[in-house]
């Protein structure tokens, strides 16, 4: 069940059939064309690839399309777009909650003109209605992010956030989609979870490190 692919997102969605995900969990390319200023970052990583084009709009179809009724997709944005991408995802679903990732520290940027951007955002959005697991919580979560020296992607989200959403909106045995899964972080939560997965990379560099921390079962 569960599958590593290479390729274009919105090519390998087409084979997916109607109805047979259980949870979207994605943190697409922005369209911001990111590259980070801290010198052990932007020395470590290229661009991103995509990161200059609004294509993930169309991958908000596909998860409509392909996600099962009463399922939830979750698409981590930046606060320069959630604009725009609010109103992207809400011609396809019932949107409910944006979460707040609140990760102390944050990023270096503009010492001098810009406040410390120390949080991302991750919109929940609902086909349908699904009833979340456990009891209700806050939509504001700090959990520290990964130590830039352990990173192996640029944008690689921390393990203990990724769970949260896994264990909150999923159920074992579900099978969750990843559609930009980078390093794999997505997968790895999943592989420990008990959850089944599809993860969709379009660089190949990326592809294997993921699949080095699947045959690992241990985070890097």
């Amino acid at each position: 069940m569960n599958k590593v692919i290479l390729g274009d997102c919105l090519k390998v969605m087409k084979n997916i059939p109607d109805n047979s995900i259980d949870l979207v969990l994605t943190d697409p390319p922005y369209g911001i064309d990111y590259q980070s200023n801290m010198r052990v970052m932007s020395e470590k990583f290229d661009k991103l690839s995509n990161d200059n084009n609004d294509s993930r709009f169309d991958a908000y179809k596909e998860y409509h399309r392909i996600l099962k009724d009463n399922t939830v997709a979750i698409i981590f944005c930046s606060f320069k777009n959630y604009a725009v991408d609010y109103i992207e995802l809400e011609k396809h679903f019932n949107i409910k909650n944006a979460i707040i990732w609140h990760k102390p520290g944050g990023g270096i940027g503009d010492l001098k003109h810009s406040l410390l951007t120390d949080y991302e955002m991750a919109i929940v959005c609902h086909k349908g209605q699904k009833q979340f697991n456990g009891k209700r919580i806050g939509s504001v979560w700090r959990i520290s992010k990964v130590n830039p020296n352990k990173m192996q992607h640029p944008t690689e989200k921390p393990y203990p956030l990724l769970e949260r959403f896994i264990l909150y909106y999923s159920n074992e045995n579900d099978l969750v989609l990843d559609s930009y899964f980078g390093s794999g972080s997505t997968l790895f939560a999943c592989q420990n979870l008990k959850r089944n997965f599809i993860g969709i990379e379009i660089d190949e560099k990326y592809i294997n490190i993921a699949k080095d921390r699947l045959r690992q079962k241990t985070l890097l």
